[in-house]
Formats: C-alpha cells, structure tokens, sequence
C-alpha cells in the first residue's frame, strides 16, 4: 500500500485546485478538461494548508485537472515549503517545456510525477490526443535540466499489465528514478469510458512481479500501489485504525481537496456522506473535530476492519488496492422513510 505517493512520505493532504486541464483523459477520476471551469478560491487552499500541517499531514501532493494551468500553483508550493510540507505535483507532462508555466513552480518541486500510459499508440488512445506522448518525452529534457527527481506513473488496467515493462525501461533511459503503478479508480470519466476495466488481484500480483524483476534488472523503483495477503497480516495496525483516536491521520493518512472543496478520506471513491466535509464551510481543523466525533469516521473505521478480514481470507485473492477495497464495502446512506399517510379526520 502507498499513503505517500511518488516518494514515501505520509500522510498525504492530495490537492485538485482545478479541474481545468488541456486533455480529456479515459481514466481521468474527475472528469477534467478543457472546458471543465472554476476553482477553489486561494485563500481557502492556503487555510487548509496551515490546518492539515497542524494535523499531522506532512506531504503535499498537487494534481487536478492539470496543476500546471492553475495559476496559483507556485503560491501553493511556496506556502507549503514555509509549512515544511515535502511537495509533489503530478502533471500530464505536455506543459513543462513553456518556460513561464515550468521556471516559477520548479525550484518549489521536491519530486514530480508524470503520467505515462504505455507505448505511444496507448498513451495517445488513453490520452484521446494524438502525439500527447511524443510531446511530453520531448518536455523531460527540461526537468532533467533542472534537477528535480521525477518518475512515472503508470494506470494499471485489466489489460494493459504487459505495458509495465515498456514503461520501467523508458523510465531508465529518460532518468527517471521510479514508476509508480496506479490501480485505475472507476470515477468520474474513467466509470463511463472505461467500466469493467479495474484489473484484478490477478493482474494486481502479475504488476507486483514483473514490477520487482524490471526494478533489479534496471535499476529503477517500481511500486505498485497494492498489497499482498502478508502485508495485511503483518501490519494489521497500518490498516485498520483504532478508536477512540484524537488524531484524523489515523483513519485518514491520505486526505483529499477536491476543486469544490469537498474533504474526502483516502479515496475519491468514500461517498458523500462518510466526506470529512467542505472547506467553503469551516476551517479543515474545525471539520476534522467534527468529524471524528461523528458517525462517519466510526463508519470508516468499521468498513476498514471488514476489509481487513475479507481480504486476509485465504479465499481471497493475493493482492488488492486497499482504499478502493474498503469504499466498496461502506453501506450506502439509509433512505429516509417514506411519509405515513394519516386517515382524514371528520370534523363534526
């Protein structure tokens, strides 16, 4: 399992400023593009920042919509360096070579992800752009001149595992230093445009091989964002949080700001009614009280420990995404009860 993203550190505050972006990807969980308009107001995000650097969170990962059309992107990041946040931006690629979008947000860098989808043919059908791949390989001269450590990150779909080698060895001639391998989350355009493309623990486990075999063989970090049956037993703890806790971090080591404000834990797929709240409601520490007093962090906490049991069954598979696994198992919101209707009353 990966609470940190790219480079290891958690927990993560995940941030989407805007859904703005200059493609309209298949997978995209939020539905981003380039007609896709609005975007949380600065000094909320900032706010936030300070709150969720006072709540534990010590990573901030930036990714939209594409960060690099977000204005106040080097706002962001310089905020956060002042926090002692560890950043991380993950980018489609294609804008890194215009200077006045790359040269202010650089130096606020700690580690860039860019998203590879395969070979060029399935990269630029994912992307629904052609020559998306040939321009974004093109554009990592730049953040190699610059120094920044960067890898790949790879969605992984039920039939696209045998891609992990193409992309591992790309990484090696490019310098990057690692491949992330992302389980595709069925949200937002990716629940149209890609259903019954989630892979499985078959090819979860077959990503989780090959990715250790082409790590030794070249020299690069491959990580795939799962974990085995042993894991689960192992770290028991790392999973299933206990209550009563005073600390969000535990029940949330991922925290999501998606571009309408809404605070999410670990997933884009928790439901509504288990969100943490918005942040054009109430400072992120005033949600969290609130939160974990309430029923919805309890909830959370209960599906987590079902989760646990079901895939530490031997009948389960051998490996799984955990967050996508415990969304799965939340109850949906009761209805409210249908009015009862009274008989009418004669009036004598």
């Amino acid at each position: 399992m990966s609470n940190a993203g790219p480079i290891g550190v958690g927990p993560v505050l995940q941030v989407h400023p805007s859904r703005r972006c200059n493609l309209a990807c298949g997978h995209c969980y939020s539905s981003s593009g380039p007609q896709v308009q609005g975007e949380l107001p600065r000094e909320l995000l900032h706010a936030a920042l300070k709150d969720a650097a006072a709540l534990g969170y010590e990573q901030l990962a930036v990714s939209g919509g594409e960060p690099f059309l977000y204005d106040g992107l080097p706002g962001l990041l310089g905020r956060a360096r002042r926090l002692d946040f560890v950043t991380s931006v993950t980018t489609n690629g294609m804008l890194l070579g215009q200077a006045r979008r790359w040269e202010p947000v650089a130096p606020l860098i700690d580690a860039l992800a860019i998203s590879i989808d395969g070979t060029e043919e399935e990269h630029d059908l994912m992307r629904r752009r052609d020559g998306a791949f040939a321009q974004t390989v093109k554009n990592l001269q730049v953040v190699r001149d610059s120094g920044i450590p960067f890898g790949f990150l790879f969605t992984l779909t039920q039939y696209n595992a045998s891609s992990l080698e193409f992309v591992v060895r790309l990484a090696a001639s490019e310098g990057a230093r690692s491949v992330q391998v992302h389980p595709l989350t069925l949200t937002g355009r990716a629940a149209t445009m890609l259903q019954g493309d989630r892979p499985d623990a078959i090819e979860l486990t077959a990503a989780i091989v090959e990715g250790r075999r082409l790590g030794e063989e070249l020299g690069v970090t491959v990580h795939v964002d799962a974990v085995t049956q042993d894991q689960l037993t192992l770290y028991r703890g790392a999973f299933v949080p206990q209550f009563p806790t005073r600390d969000i971090t535990d029940v949330a080591p991922v925290l999501i700001i998606e571009s309408d404000g809404t605070v999410r834990p670990l997933t884009h797929e928790i439901p509504d009614h288990l969100a943490v709240g918005s942040l054009t409601h109430g400072r992120l520490t005033t949600l969290s009280r609130a939160w974990l007093r309430g029923p919805a962090a309890r909830e959370l906490a209960g599906a987590a420990e079902r989760t646990w049991w079901d895939l530490v069954d031997p009948a389960a598979g051998p490996a799984s995404y955990w967050y996508d696994e415990v969304a799965a198992r939340i109850a949906p919101p009761l209805a409210p009860a249908a009015p009862v209707a009274l008989p009418m009353l004669e009036v004598a």
